[in-house]
Formats: structure tokens, C-alpha cells, sequence
């Protein structure tokens, strides 16, 4: 069954650095830990090597960074601000109505470095907060990359309080993009694709995992 993920959104460009992990991985895998989980892994289920709730954490946090990089929130366009010179909107989601309910709720998945430096970082960030704290965003978005074609994670190295893991992305080489299914092994037709390594690292942050770095693939 043929399928192709092309969403039709204003490209962003405002703010170029926020987000760049969803094209270009710039930083390097930090030093091994303590020991690495089982090489055997095959990454079949699209899900890096982690324990079942481990899995669920990275696709709920999966889920709202592509929720926030595609700039897919519902807004009420009658209830406008303008800040920096662009004209953002109220978000109108019943979890995400205040901006300190949207920061708690990114708290559950992402560090507080993460958070504050990255999605919500001062003056370069596609959400401000309003006098009487509601949530608004930047009237913006941008398109999924349609040469994303899958991804292999690799074994995972841990410590005590940091665990870090590597996936291989694959793009297809045709200027048509990519049509097939998305696969999560290593393909046999190799060279139809260009590839690139992204470093995601895990901090215990109260007792908690929280994902200090963390990309979107497409």
C-alpha cells in the first residue's frame, strides 16, 4: 500500500534554530557509558532498544514535538498578539490553554535545559505567553520532509543518570520523494539513500527520565 506523508503548511521562517534537529543533527554522541544494551536489537518496531515504558515515554514525546514542529495546535485567530513583529495566536486546547499548563505538560517528557533552551527559549521560540498567561502561538508552520523514508535505532549506552542512543534516518535519493511504506531495518537497496545519525540523550531529572535531546526525523 503506497503512502506519503506531505503536510500542507506555511513554511516557517521565523526562528531558523528552533527545531533545526528535524533536518540536521549538529551534536556529537557523548562518551560511552557505563554498558550498552543487546546489539542483537532489530529496531523492527520503530523504537529505540528501552524498557516498555521507556517506549512509551519516547512516542508520547515524539508525539508533541511533532505536534509543536508542525505547528499543528487549533487557535483562535479572533484573539491575535503581535510580538517581534509577527502576529501570534491564542491556542485553543483544552491542555494547553495557559502557558505554564503547556510548560508542565512538556515537563513530563523533556528536560528542564531542554525545555527552556529549546522550545520555549526566550525570544526564539514560536510561543509567548500573554499578560493573564494563556498560551499563544506564531502563526507558522512547515512541511514534513517527503524523502523521509525510515529509521534504525541502534543500541543504547546508559549510566546511573544519563542514557543516550543513536538512529540512522533515511532519505530517498529521488527528487520525487519517498512513496513506499516507512521501514524501520536496514534496507537492502542502500544506495537509493541518503542517511544521517541523530544523538538522543535521557537525564534523570526528579527521579524521572526526561529527554535532554531530542529530533524529529522528517
Amino acid at each position: 500500500m503506497k503512502k506519503r506523508r506531505n503536510i500542507i503548511l506555511s513554511v516557517l521562517v521565523l526562528f531558523p534554530l528552533v527545531f533545526s534537529g528535524c533536518a540536521n543533527s549538529s551534536q556529537s554522541p557523548p562518551d560511552a557509558a557505563s554498558h550498552s544494551s543487546n546489539d542483537s536489537y532489530t529496531s523492527e518496531d520503530g523504537l529505540p532498544p528501552l524498557e516498555d515504558d521507556l517506549k512509551q515515554l519516547y512516542q508520547d514525546a515524539e508525539a508533541i514535538y511533532l505536534k509543536i514542529s508542525f505547528g499543528n495546535f487549533q487557535c483562535d485567530t479572533n484573539q491575535a498578539l503581535e510580538n517581534y513583529g509577527f502576529v501570534f495566536y491564542k491556542v485553543d486546547e483544552d491542555n494547553f490553554d495557559l502557558y505554564d499548563s503547556f510548560k508542565t505538560y512538556l515537563s513530563n517528557y523533556f528536560s528542564q535545559d531542554f525545555i527552556s533552551g529549546k522550545i520555549l527559549a526566550p525570544g526564539d521560540s514560536r510561543f509567548m505567553e500573554s499578560e493573564d498567561g494563556a498560551l499563544y502561538m506564531l502563526d507558522a508552520g512547515r512541511g514534513s520532509n517527503i524523502s523521509y523514508a525510515g529509521r534504525v535505532f541502534h543500541s543504547v549506552e546508559r549510566s546511573e543518570n544519563e542514557i543516550t542512543f543513536t538512529a540512522t534516518a533515511y532519505y530517498a535519493n529521488s527528487e520525487e520523494g519517498y512513496e513506499d511504506e516507512i521501514f524501520f531495518t536496514e534496507p537492502e537497496n542502500i544506495s537509493d539513500f541518503s542517511t544521517e545519525d541523530f544523538f538522543f540523550t535521557m537525564v534523570k531529572e526528579g527521579g524521572s527520565w526526561k529527554f535532554d535531546q531530542f529530533f524529529c526525523f522528517f
